[in-house]
C-alpha cells in the first residue's frame, strides 16, 4: 500500500514539475526583445527552469522506488545503483530533451549562438534519455512479469496479451502511435513556421490526416493483407478493438489525405514544399509506433539464442521470448524471438536522418518533391528486406507477407518515379523561370 502511494505520488509531483517546465519554456518563447534583436537570458527564469528540470529527476526516483515497494522487490546493490541514477537521469534529461525541443523550435528570436547552444542540449539530452532509461530498467528487468502489461482495461486494469477485455481499454500501442504522430506534428509545425511565419498551418491538416491515416491502415490489413477473412466477416471490419493495421495503408491514405488538403485549403502552401517537409518526418512516427508492437509481442523474428542478442536491455529479452500471434516455431528455453520492430525502428529513424540531414550537402541537386519520394523508396525497401524475415513468412500465417512484398516492390517502384517526376518538374521549371538551379527545400 505504502508503495503505491509513493509511486503515484512521485508520478503526480513529475507530472507538475514537468508541466510548471514547459510553462517556464513557454514564457521564454513569449519574451520578444525590446529595442534590440539580441536576447538577454532572464537569469531568473532560467534558473528556475533548470531546477525544475532537476526535480523531475527526483520525483523520478520517488516513483520508481514506489514501484520497488509496490512489487516488494528485493533489489542487489548494482539495481539499486541502476534504479537511482537511471531515474534521476532518465528523468531529467526527458525534461532538459522537451524543453529544449521548444526553445529550439518556437524561439526563432535566438541568435546564432545560443540556438546552437540549445540544439546540442537538445540532441545530448536524447541520448542521455535513451541511455539511462535502459539504465534504470535493468534495475527492474529481473523483477518484472512478462509479457510485460500491453493496455489499461478499465474493467480489469492493467492487462497483458492473453488477458481477454472486458470492455473499454487504453491500448500502449495506440499510445506509441499518437505520440509518433504528435512529435511529428510539432517538427512539422516548426518548418511551416519558418517558411510562411505562423504556427497552426497544419492544425486541421493533422487533425484530418492522423484519423485518414489509421482508416488506411484499418482497411489495408482488413481489405489486403486477411480479405478472405474480413470479407467474410464484413461486420468486425468495425471491430478495431481487436487490432489489425498495416503501416503501408496508413501512409498512402494519409499522405493522400494531406495532399488533397493542402490543394484544396492551403491553395497558398506549396504543395511540393509542404511533400517534402511532412512525408519523411512520418519515419519518426512510425519507429516510435514499432514500440507498440514491442507491447503487444508481435513483429518478431525466428527464433535465436539469448546469447546472441547479449547487448540488449533485459526487459526486451524478456518481452521477446512470448508471441502474441500464431507462428510455425515453438521457443525454447535459452531463445528468443528476434526483435524485428526494433530493427525497424532503428532503420525508420536512420532512414528520416539520411533523408533530412545527410542530404544538406547536396541539397541543390535535389528538386522539391524528391525528399517525398525518398521516404517511399526508402520505406519500400525496408518492407522488401523486413518481411520475409518475419516469423511464418510464406506460410499463410499472420497478415499477408506476400501481399506486403509486393506493397513493398510497388513502393519502391512509385517512390523512383516520383523521384524522377520532381527533376523532370524541376527542370522545366528552372528553364521556364529562366533560372540556374532547382527550387530546393528551404532548411532552416
Amino acid at each position: 500500500m505504502v508503495g503505491m502511494i509513493l509511486f503515484i505520488v512521485g508520478l503526480i509531483i513529475g507530472v507538475a514539475i514537468f508541466a510548471y517546465s514547459l510553462f517556464l519554456s513557454i514564457k521564454f518563447v513569449k519574451e520578444k526583445p525590446i529595442g534590440s534583436t539580441e536576447i538577454i537570458i532572464n537569469k531568473d527564469l532560467f534558473t528556475k527552469l533548470m531546477i525544475s528540470i532537476g526535480s523531475i529527476g527526483l520525483a523520478t526516483i520517488l516513483s520508481s522506488y514506489g514501484a520497488v515497494l509496490w512489487g516488494s522487490w528485493s533489489l542487489s546493490a548494482i539495481e539499486h545503483v541502476c534504479v537511482i541514477f537511471g531515474s534521476y537521469l532518465f528523468g531529467s534529461g526527458f525534461g532538459m530533451l522537451t524543453n529544449s525541443f521548444i526553445l529550439y523550435y518556437y524561439k526563432p528570436q535566438l541568435n546564432e549562438k545560443q540556438r546552437n547552444l540549445v540544439h546540442t542540449l537538445m540532441f545530448i539530452s536524447i541520448g542521455v534519455t535513451i541511455v539511462f532509461f535502459l539504465i534504470m530498467t535493468e534495475g527492474f528487468a529481473s523483477h518484472l512479469s512478462y509479457p510485460l502489461y500491453n493496455a489499461i482495461d478499465f474493467g480489469k486494469g492493467l492487462t497483458t496479451y492473453k488477458d481477454s477485455s472486458s470492455g473499454f481499454r487504453i491500448a500502449f500501442y495506440g499510445i506509441c502511435v499518437v505520440g509518433g504522430a504528435i512529435v511529428v506534428y510539432f517538427i512539422c509545425d516548426h518548418y511551416f513556421y519558418k517558411k510562411y511565419g505562423k504556427h497552426g498551418i497544419i492544425d486541421t491538416l493533422f487533425l484530418w490526416c492522423f484519423p485518414m491515416g489509421l482508416v488506411g491502415a484499418r482497411l489495408w490489413y482488413c481489405l489486403v493483407l486477411r480479405g478472405d477473412y474480413y470479407l467474410a466477416h464484413p461486420e468486425k471490419i468495425i471491430q478495431v478493438w481487436d487490432g489489425g493495421l498495416a503501416i503501408q495503408g496508413g501512409a498512402m491514405l494519409g499522405i493522400i489525405a494531406g495532399v488533397s488538403f493542402v490543394l484544396i485549403f492551403r491553395k497558398y502552401v506549396d504543395i511540393r514544399w509542404a511533400i517534402d517537409a511532412i512525408v519523411p518526418t512520418i519515419l519518426i512516427a512510425q519507429a516510435i509506433g514499432r514500440w507498440g508492437n514491442f507491447f503487444n509481442c508481435e513483429v518478431f523474428g525466428e527464433p535465436t539464442l539469448i546469447s546472441n542478442w547479449w547487448f540488449l536491455p533485459s526487459f526486451i529479452k524478456g518481452q521477446m521470448q512470448f508471441s502474441s500471434v500464431s507462428v510455425t516455431n515453438v521457443i525454447h528455453e535459452g531463445e528468443m524471438y528476434t526483435p524485428l520492430f526494433l530493427i525497424e525502428s532503428v532503420v525508420n529513424l536512420c532512414g528520416y536522418f539520411l533523408i533530412r540531414y545527410a542530404t544538406k550537402p547536396i541539397n541543390k541537386y535535389l528538386p522539391l518533391l524528391s525528399r517525398g519520394g525518398m521516404y517511399i523508396l526508402w520505406y519500400g525497401l525496408v518492407r522488401l528486406v523486413m518481411e520475409p524475415m518475419r516469423n511464418g513468412y510464406g506460410s499463410g500465417i499472420g497478415d499477408g507477407f506476400g501481399q506486403s512484398r509486393i506493397t513493398a516492390i510497388a513502393m519502391i517502384a512509385g517512390g523512383a518515379l516520383i523521384i524522377g517526376a520532381s527533376y523532370l518538374w524541376g527542370i522545366l521549371e528552372a528553364k521556364k523561370q529562366g533560372l540556374d538551379h532547382f527550387k530546393t527545400f528551404d532548411f532552416e
